[in-house]
């Protein structure tokens, strides 16, 4: 029994993404989403109590991936100025990133562009200002290590490189690029970011 309701959902979840993808949330259609999936309307709402928590799911292993990536970043390993000459460490975050837009491309899209009248059609500001706060967080604890650098960096500017972040990947997943040209941009612009942040920490 577990085992039919298993899927079930995952039917609904599987077409309620392509509905979702095609047309947005707000203009997606329940009902058609239960005749693709092949599962009475009224049978889904024994599952998911309405479209947004179906929203929710569909975006969810993107999310998760959002959060673990905000968690790592001030993780004590990366607490260092070796971000800033480390081959490795570039390289491990240009993979990150790439695997990130790669393999949620179109959750993404769905994400920054598509996701009026849900619960997540503020994600981008709230998501803004958690990552700015978890900048500051950065900023602090780096100086402890290395009181030499400079950490007297305004919240604005923390505040705007993180809305410019999303502006970047919104401008990568709503082009048509091949994996190779979004491999050599990211590259392109974490050394154009890491050489802006070296001079502005004086490192």
């Amino acid at each position: 029994m577990q085992v039919q309701k298993n899927n079930i959902r995952e039917k609904v979840l599987k077409e309620a993404r392509k509905e979702f993808i095609a047309k947005g949330f707000k203009d997606s259609n329940m009902r058609t989403i239960a005749k693709k999936s092949k599962v009475g309307l009224s049978n889904i709402y024994n599952y998911f109590k309405d479209k947004n928590e179906i929203f929710i799911e569909v975006l969810a292993p993107l999310l998760s991936e959002l959060d673990k990536m905000m968690q790592e970043h001030n993780n004590p390993e990366y607490i260092t100025v070796d971000y800033f000459t480390s081959e490795q460490h570039q390289l491990y975050h240009i993979n990150q990133y790439l695997g990130l837009i790669i393999n949620f491309k179109d959750e993404l899209n769905l994400l920054l562009f598509k996701s009026y009248g849900s619960s997540f059609e503020n994600f981008r500001d709230e998501y803004t200002d958690r990552h700015t706060k978890s900048g500051v967080e950065y900023i602090k604890k780096m100086k402890e290590k290395y009181p030499y650098i400079n950490s007297d960096i305004s919240e604005f500017f923390l505040h705007t490189m993180s809305s410019w972040w999303f502006s970047i990947i919104g401008e990568i997943v709503s082009h048509n690029l091949s994996n190779e040209v979004i491999k050599r941009f990211i590259s392109e612009f974490m050394e154009f970011g890491t050489a802006g942040w070296k001079k502005i920490m004086k490192v």
